[in-house]
């Protein structure tokens, strides 16, 4: 097992849990930070006890931003990436600017954030490029960004556009208010609101559901979501019957059917190399 500075990394058959570990500086962000969790998150996807992926804080944080005593303004400049030829290249494209944030959408299983406290920032932004967000009631987001004299960062005007659409987007981008947990559900920014004592409960739980169901059927719906974003009714609709088409000669499928005429849990393979 790796020993990280700034994070914890627990396997915990069927679940990885990342946790944010600088309590100390409500586990503001940093170079090292952005290291290690995408060393974390490749380590998940290789890891085929790992069905799931859970991220969370230490203490009363998500994240509380950028540390702004450990960045510096040259952290933030970055090379311009080549633009995508076509848009399935998009989220490989997106992982050279985005770093680790893009491997959360880029895994092959699925990944919560747990916001367990105030996630500020950057600390939105991780939330943002998870899979689902589950919230305690003890939590709030706030971009920042426009109070730092920033941009939206991290791909977050896109993300959160399509989370809640662009006018409430626009809202809380340039206001850089706080949006509390009742808020960000009724935006449709957050799948769950749950009390502070049951959120990695929950998170843990909603995981343990998905044992039933295949980890290939799942890493392809996956993809083909995020694809779609950027795609057309019609291009879905081919894609999803060639995936189809591909899918029937699969042992899950046989063994999905198999094991419905049978009465019996399935038994799928799980994805890894190690």
């Amino acid at each position: 097992m790796t020993d990280y500075e700034t994070i914890l990394y627990d396997v915990d058959d069927p679940i990885a849990t990342i946790t944010l570990n600088r309590p100390e500086r409500l586990n503001a962000w940093t170079m090292t930070m952005s290291r290690e969790l995408g060393h974390a998150l490749t380590s998940a996807g290789n890891d085929r006890r790992v069905v799931g992926v859970i991220v969370t804080g230490t203490g009363r944080a998500f994240c509380s931003g950028g540390d702004l005593k450990d960045l510096t303004l040259d952290d933030l400049r970055v090379p311009k990436p080549a633009a995508p030829a076509s848009a399935h290249e998009s989220l490989a494209t997106n992982a050279e600017t985005a770093g680790p944030f893009a491997l959360m959408r880029n895994l092959d299983k699925p990944v919560i954030a747990a916001v367990n406290g105030p996630a500020v920032g950057m600390g939105a932004v991780i939330a943002l490029w998870a899979d689902l967000r589950f919230m305690s009631q003890e939590a709030m987001f706030t971009m920042a960004f426009s109070q730092r004299g920033t941009v939206a960062e991290g791909a977050s005007s896109w993300l959160l556009s399509r989370l809640i659409g662009p006018g409430a987007a626009f809202d809380v981008l340039i206001s850089s208010r706080r949006v509390q947990p009742d808020e960000a559900f009724r935006l449709g920014w957050v799948d769950r609101v749950l009390p502070a004592g049951e959120l990695l409960t929950a998170a843990r739980e909603y995981l343990q559901t998905l044992l039933l169901c295949s980890p290939t059927s799942m890493a392809t719906i996956k993809k083909q979501i995020y694809a779609d974003l950027s795609g057309t009714l019609t291009n879905s609709a081919r894609a999803s019957s060639s995936l189809l088409a591909a899918c029937v000669d699969s042992g899950d499928i046989q063994e999905g059917w198999q094991s419905f005429l049978e009465k019996r849990a399935p038994q799928y393979a799980r994805l890894g190399t190690e």
